[in-house]
């Protein structure tokens, strides 16, 4: 983060600890570090649409549940959709790992809204389009589709604690994980845990 001038930088550091990514204001989406948070770090609060105009928070996930964010380039994208799909086939496996699941884009609640109409997703599509958790996690692709900026396929892995545990952010649109090895990630995040008890 850059000094400004007149301006004391612990001041604004504590100013946007305070607001926790919240949405309230500007200043909350600010990434906090280059590249976005990263495993160990607290977990980024958030307040977003799901594609039936409901806000969910962070605060939302069921306690002992873990969170997998798995941010996605937009309702457009055909590798985005079979990765949603496969994702859905294997929500069981997620669930006996205590993980929920929320996909994350720029997309719009209309379009999301279409988007779950058409797939019938059973876990919300939330819609970031003021890059909130997009940008909390470095995982903003500059003009990535039309001259428009989107994210980067993304895997983030919150533990109930509240602590991103594992992030991934791919390097372009094919370099996204697949199911066996976000839940095998899970698997070792679960067992660390279990040891740390």
């Amino acid at each position: 983060m850059k000094k400004r001038s007149n301006t004391n930088p612990l001041l604004i550091w504590g100013l946007i600890a305070a607001l926790g990514f919240c949405g309230c204001s500007k200043s909350a989406q600010t990434v906090p570090k280059p590249g976005g948070l990263q495993a160990g770090d607290k977990a980024a609060d958030f307040s977003l649409m799901d594609a039936a105009g409901h806000p969910m928070k962070l605060s939302d996930v069921q306690p002992g549940s873990y969170l997998v964010l798995i941010f996605y380039r937009g309702h457009w994208c055909t590798a985005c959709l079979n990765q949603l799909l496969n994702l859905k086939r294997d929500m069981s496996q997620f669930h006996a790992l205590h993980a929920a699941l929320a996909a994350v884009s720029t997309d719009s609640v209309e379009d999301s809204a279409g988007f779950n109409n058409q797939w019938r997703f059973p876990f919300p599509l939330l819609s970031d389009t003021q890059f909130q958790l997009i940008d909390a996690y470095g995982a903003r692709n500059p003009k990535g589709h039309e001259n428009k900026d989107i994210s980067h396929p993304a895997v983030v892995i919150i533990d109930p604690q509240k602590i991103v545990r594992y992030k991934h952010v791919g390097k372009d649109a094919k370099d996204r994980l697949e199911n066996d090895e976000i839940l095998f990630e899970l698997q070792k995040i679960r067992s660390a845990t279990d040891i740390e008890k």
